[in-house]
């Protein structure tokens, strides 16, 4: 029960606390009500309530404010605190209300998004591409791809992957070249990097153009912008990540199979963006899979010209017109079969 009178109040208060996110479920984030997390950037959010047993903690990953619920309520709205204590009393649990402390509990709770030290020192033999100077390759690469300014600064570059791969793997056993390379961090909800995807820029005619590695143990299937997806709107999946930076609230699977990318995503609406392929029978089939499943899911209208978002943007279509595009032709169950049934061409 204890649990879930947390749980309720959280949702009760979080109206009240800036830049509020539910990153999962038992899992929040958003800017530290205790020390105000930054007065020069209002974006940043380094507070985070998570699960711990039968209850639910906060912890700032800035100031350091270790506490529970009932103090986090106090700080925030005292009114919404006197209702959650009595509703606490009413259940036999008020015992488990204590004060806020600025010592550092030992909660296993998730890392912060790394920060601009901690990147330096995790990504070595690498730049990020905001920090190149003009005329760059790789940052005139970026923006020959009209790959928005905002997102350069979530992008690295390095001119020797496998040395790169190798001060981060180490015992990552992939056969990998040492050419230069566009390097895409993947990061989980809880800002951990999970993967990073190396993009070749000088070789991918003779050489493999993708080059992922994983940075952890773990079999969960990588999604690319995890990290910043609010999963109380609308969340948009398409297939590349670099597609993914044009759209808001936008997540990448890497791959076709964007119905198995909606399953680990736990937001109620998503809107699947396949790459616009009348003539792929394998996209058709994966399109064709998710319309069953009940899937929202985009047909491209036969008047646009690009197999994927960023070939579009190419052809002179803005990220706002697209965005109009893919509202005004999302479908699901009956209606989009009788689209699709139109638009493809196998």
């Amino acid at each position: 029960m204890s649990i879930y009178i947390d749980n309720k109040y959280v949702r009760l208060v979080s109206s009240r606390l800036r830049n509020f996110k539910q990153k999962s479920d038992n899992l929040w984030n958003f800017s530290c009500p205790f020390c105000g997390d930054s007065q020069k950037n209002k974006l940043k959010a380094r507070g985070y309530v998570f699960a711990k047993s039968n209850d639910l903690l906060y912890r700032c990953h800035n100031c350091g404010v270790g506490t529970n619920v009932a103090n986090l309520l106090k700080q925030v709205d005292p009114s919404l605190h006197g209702e959650y204590t009595f509703e606490k009393y009413k259940s036999g649990e008020s015992n488990t209300i204590f004060h806020k402390s600025n010592t550092s509990p030992t909660f296993n709770i998730p890392p912060p998004r790394f920060g601009k030290v901690e990147k330096q020192k995790v990504f070595d033999h690498a730049e990020w591409v905001s920090e190149l100077q003009s005329g760059h390759f790789c940052l005139t690469y970026a923006e020959n791809r009209c790959i928005p300014e905002e997102h350069y600064g979530k992008l690295l570059f390095t001119g020797k992957y496998r040395q790169f791969i190798d001060a981060l793997v180490p015992n990552h056993g992939k056969s990998i070249a040492d050419d230069a390379r566009l390097v895409i961090p993947y990061y989980d909800v809880n800002g951990e990097l999970v993967a990073v995807s190396g993009r070749a820029l000088e070789t991918s005619d003779v050489k493999l153009r993708y080059v992922t590695v994983r940075t952890n143990d773990s079999d969960d299937k990588l999604i690319f912008g995890m990290d910043r997806v609010n999963l109380h709107q609308t969340v948009y999946l398409v297939e590349g990540p670099l597609d993914s930076l044009f759209i808001t609230n936008c997540v990448a699977s890497g791959d076709a199979n964007l119905s198995i990318t909606a399953k680990n995503i736990s937001a109620r609406n998503k809107v699947l963006i396949f790459d616009n392929e009348p003539r792929n029978k394998e996209v058709c089939k994966l399109i064709e899979k998710a319309i069953k499943l009940g899937e929202d899911v985009v047909i491209w209208p036969d008047t646009i010209e690009g197999k994927d978002i960023n070939e579009m943007i190419l052809n002179g279509i803005s990220p706002d017109e697209i965005r109009c595009i893919i509202d005004s032709n999302t479908f699901r169950n009956l209606e989009a079969i009788a689209k699709f049934t139109f638009w493809k061409r196998v």
